[in-house]
């Protein structure tokens, strides 16, 4: 078995997430702490359950996140899985290049901070979900309503879920047509402000470059798979993480194409989803691969959900 570690992007976001893994794995308490003090503010108060400004800022959402999925990656080491590959979509992908050895958690968190402030400063738009209908389908509609503003596929995420991203009022205008001619499409707002991973947002890309030149990155000890390219990158150093993670602001996310890749030269890959949520484990059905999935933040629980792999890992063994 190949062990796949999936971690997700911001829309994962969930109240509580970081009360739930603490329940489960109570060390996570440690880890916050240490991560209160490098940013020099109480992260158990700003995400517990009572506070409806946790997800306001965008910085803020993107360090829950990027916390919560090392959380859980870190319990999952404490259970003696490791991992072999990852590859994460969107924000995930810096949980990844901690994963893989480039970067250490607290220096990946300053710059997930970073990333973070960047794009609450960056112009406005939104993003939806569209599903289930094609690329080259979704493209058609879009195609039909640029007269409106800037709108592009921002996520490629599996042969019928992708993403959109751009100003509002084209993005509003394909999400009415696409509804009033596929009455069998969802689509569904993930985020009502930031359009990632699309041009109009590449005015945010000189901001996070700086952070990223300042990053103490180092080589790689497992393969690196960058959304941009839906590839794994060979030999790559320091300037060619930074040029990637760069596009990354104002390019489109290739989740499908990276999933295929690795299903293709790893058989026998079991993928893992890591971190809060379950929008990865959920994009992969068994139409597309058919190669067995799991998900750390379970229904039942975190240690319920860890139990149950575990157990199949030492069955496959």
């Amino acid at each position: 078995m190949t062990a796949v570690l999936m971690f997700p992007g911001q829309s994962s976001r969930a109240t509580g997430m970081l009360e739930r893994i603490c329940e489960g794995w109570p060390p996570a308490r440690a880890i916050i702490a240490e991560a209160s003090d490098r940013l020099d503010r109480d992260l158990v108060a700003h995400y517990g359950a009572d506070n409806e400004n946790a997800f306001t800022r965008n910085r803020d959402i993107q360090v829950g996140v990027f916390l919560c999925s090392y959380l859980h990656q870190q319990a999952l080491a404490d259970h003696g899985i490791e991992g072999d590959l990852s590859l994460g979509l969107s924000l995930g992908e810096y949980n990844h290049l901690v994963h893989v050895g480039a970067l250490d958690f607290l220096s990946a968190l300053d710059l997930v901070e970073a990333r973070g402030e960047a794009y609450d400063e960056g112009p406005e738009g939104m993003m939806a979900s569209i599903f289930p209908l094609p690329a080259n389908e979704l493209e058609y509609y879009l195609a039909r309503v640029r007269y409106k503003g800037a709108v592009e596929i921002a996520n490629l995420n599996s042969p019928g879920q992708n993403v959109i991203a751009g100003e509002h009022s084209a993005v509003g205008a394909a999400i009415a047509l696409i509804e009033d001619e596929e009455p069998a499409v969802q689509a569904v707002v993930i985020e009502k402000r930031i359009p990632m991973h699309t041009p109009i947002f590449r005015s945010v890309a000189p901001a996070l470059r700086r952070a990223l030149d300042r990053a103490p990155w180092t080589k790689p000890a497992k393969p690196y798979l960058a959304n941009v390219v839906g590839d794994f990158v060979p030999d790559c150093d320091s300037s060619t993480i930074a040029d990637l993670l760069e596009r990354h602001v104002y390019s489109p996310v290739l989740w499908r194409r990276s999933i295929d890749l690795i299903a293709e030269r790893h058989p026998d890959a079991t993928f893992i989803e890591v971190g809060p949520g379950s929008v990865l484990f959920n994009l992969l059905q068994t139409r597309w691969h058919a190669n067995p999935k799991f998900r750390t933040d379970d229904p039942a629980g975190f240690a319920v959900g860890l139990r149950s792999f575990v157990a199949s890992v030492a069955h496959d063994s």
